[in-house]
């Protein structure tokens, strides 16, 4: 079986078990169909990153195909890394592949969340790619369709709050992007969704009776 192959049988493998597991939430924004979605999503950048990095392509978007396939089963979230590379684990020992592979990619799943220090280039790649998803164009049409758009005031406070959030990631509260791609395109969409959301606030703001500005 080939690179191809392999990684065909770890993403049907990793969608059916989000299927099954997330079926009581189809339907829902963030629901099973999302979750697969913003699953390829962050194996397309693995696969960027891991090409800049000169890395293991196969490695890294077979880490990110399993990487939060334990969503809908995690009864703690702060902890799905683990319960994920658990899942992981099985599974490739299960299908055959080596065992240091399968604890290579184990270890970038569960070191996903929370990890600070991250000691492998998987790990490190699979952290980036996955921010890069939760910031990415995308998400700013999620954002509209999730708004109450009845309600302009908790918009706008969603919005300023948002705001905030990103002025943490820039000064480095959550920690670092570590591949020098991930950062170019994480500083790329920050400045994106500064002008956009910024504008919204402005709109927002205009939304009044001519007779308070003309």
């Amino acid at each position: 079986m080939d690179m191809r192959e392999r990684i065909k049988q770890v993403s049907q493998f990793a969608h059916d078990y989000l299927m099954e597991t997330g079926k009581d939430h189809e339907g829902e924004p963030w629901g099973p169909k999302y979750r697969w979605e913003h699953t390829l999503r962050v194996a397309h950048w693995a696969w960027i990153l891991a090409k800049e990095e000169k890395a293991d392509i196969e490695k890294n978007v077979i880490a990110a195909l399993f990487h939060d396939v334990s969503h809908f089963v995690s009864e703690d979230y702060r902890k799905h890394g683990e319960k994920s590379a658990e899942i992981a684990m099985d599974f490739m020992l299960k299908v055959g592949f080596p065992k240091d592979f399968a604890e290579d990619v184990s270890y970038a799943v569960k070191s996903h969340v929370g990890e600070r220090n991250p000691r492998t280039v998987q790990a490190k790649i699979l952290q980036d790619a996955d921010t890069l998803d939760r910031f990415g164009h995308f998400r700013i049409l999620l954002f509209g369709k999730t708004a109450d758009l009845s309600n302009l005031e908790k918009v706008k406070t969603e919005i300023q709050s948002f705001l905030e959030y990103l002025e943490k990631i820039e000064r480095g509260e959550f920690g670092p992007m570590w591949t020098e791609t991930g950062k170019e395109k994480v500083e790329e969409f920050i400045n994106v969704y500064k002008a956009v959301y910024g504008e919204i606030l402005s709109e927002i703001e205009n939304t009044k009776t001519p007779e308070t500005y003309v």
